[in-house]
């Protein structure tokens, strides 16, 4: 009997996640393209199957990494989201600016290598490994194949195969009915939009279909077990795009958009190289930097005062604001604001938890809570001519009471503020 208890036991404590994988599998991590130019948003995406939570089945996840360059070594940390429920790929983006004090932007000069660090704590070894990935800062008017050559191979991105193998478990968990259709299509859509997986679409597209034919699901089922070829799982693929069930239109995006201006070297900056002492320079380049990101700010900002604080806010395309709906169709704004203090008292802005927060977007209609923000312990303390700059991001619903954000072209979208010591509406602006 103490046997068999002993048993019941460990089968009681089992994790949920392990219902889904009897191994760990090792990530990937990549810049979305070898070659970046200066002054655009450069993508990141890690492949990470085992930080794909399923307990949670109706929330994407999110994990982090860091970023950075040879100009600029002090490394960034950067979220990255899950690009749909159950995909296991996460992706973010990083402004690369070839001017200092762009606030979180990553400070490059042509010709550098960057790169992004992936801590795998799940490995098939059991043990912690770095995964890490780098591109090279375009030089303009150059070929840049001589950098390229420079670049351990392990750290470019992937060849692009048929079919990445970790969508086979994708397959296998929707071939067994352990996730529903449309996660698995929107997993599908996003392989084929970002280029990861080619797919030719058959001639004939006029039957349309809402729902997928069971011998397709028993196609993929098939495949994942390895009794059919990935050409047999590609050309299904295909029928499914045939019957517009899965869409392969390009997402919309404003992103990409150029920052309004930018601002040279600070002389403050330049001055600190002159000290010796490591320590001090870095406390004097990290106040330098700030200063330079204030005066960016007031130079190219909006501002709503908004009682005793002022919000600057410069608007999309700018560093840290962007907008963009994804290759499964979820909305993703990333809002980044300056705030000063004109009181002559201490002021706190107050977040601590989606549902608990006097920051929200709202677009006349329906209120949306965020997925993510950069608020210390739950708010901003503000003294006397205090500036802070802030992050907030908008898309999936992380649970905790928040809300998935959604966009609708008909409306206009706002980022709703309500203090003890004031309230107003900020427009976004976020029409294409």
């Amino acid at each position: 009997m103490k046997v068999i208890s002993f048993v019941l036991g460990l089968l009681i404590f089992v994790p949920v996640s392990y219902a889904f994988s009897e191994e760990y599998e090792d990530a990937k991590i990549y810049w979305k393209d070898e070659i970046v130019s200066p002054n655009s948003f450069a993508k990141i995406t890690v492949e990470d199957n085992d930080m794909n939570h399923k307990e949670y089945p109706h929330f994407a996840d999110k994990l982090s990494i860091i970023v950075w360059s040879d100009s600029s070594q002090d490394p960034i940390e950067l979220e990255l989201v899950e690009t749909g429920i159950f995909t296991g790929m996460f992706s973010g983006k990083i402004y690369i600016s070839d001017s200092q004090g762009q606030g979180k932007s990553l400070f490059v000069n042509s010709g550098d290598f960057i790169y992004a660090k992936y801590i795998d704590s799940t490995t098939t070894t059991g043990s912690q490994i770095d995964a890490t990935a780098a591109a090279v800062v375009k030089v303009s008017g150059k070929d840049m194949t001589e950098f390229l050559e420079k670049l351990d191979p392990s750290m470019r991105p992937p060849t692009k195969s048929q079919v990445p193998e970790w969508i086979k478990n994708n397959a296998l968990w929707w071939g067994q009915g352990q996730i529903d259709d449309s996660s698995f299509v929107e997993g599908i859509q996003f392989l084929i939009r970002e280029k990861i997986l080619e797919v030719s679409p058959p001639s004939d597209k006029s039957q349309r279909s809402e729902n997928i034919p069971d011998w397709i699901k028993t196609n993929a089922l098939w495949w994942a077990q390895g009794q059919t070829s990935d050409q047999e799982f590609i050309s299904a693929i295909g029928h499914l795009i045939g019957l517009g069930i899965i869409s392969i239109e390009p997402e919309v995006s404003s992103q990409d958009s150029k920052p309004k201006s930018t601002i040279g070297v600070d002389p403050e900056l330049e001055k600190c190289k002159e000290i010796t002492k490591a320590y001090e320079r870095l406390n004097c380049e990290k106040e330098a930097k700030f200063k330079a990101n204030v005066a960016w700010y007031k130079e190219n900002a909006d501002a709503y005062d908004v009682g005793p604080i002022t919000f600057f806010y410069p608007g999309l395309g700018t560093p840290g604001n962007t907008f963009e709906i994804n290759s499964s169709g979820q909305a993703l704004l990333y809002i980044r604001m300056l705030v000063e203090n004109n009181s002559s008292e201490n002021v706190s802005l107050f977040c601590s938890g989606p549902s608990v927060c006097n920051y929200d977007i709202w677009n006349g209609q329906k209120v949306f809570k965020y997925s993510s923000q950069d608020f210390t312990s739950g708010q901003i303390v503000l003294k006397q001519g205090d500036q802070k700059e802030f992050n907030m991001f908008f898309g999936p619903n992380i649970g905790y009471g928040g809300t998935e954000f959604e966009y609708d072209s008909s409306k206009e979208y706002f980022f709703r503020i309500s203090e003890p010591w004031g309230s107003f509406n900020i427009p976004l602006k976020l029409q294409n």
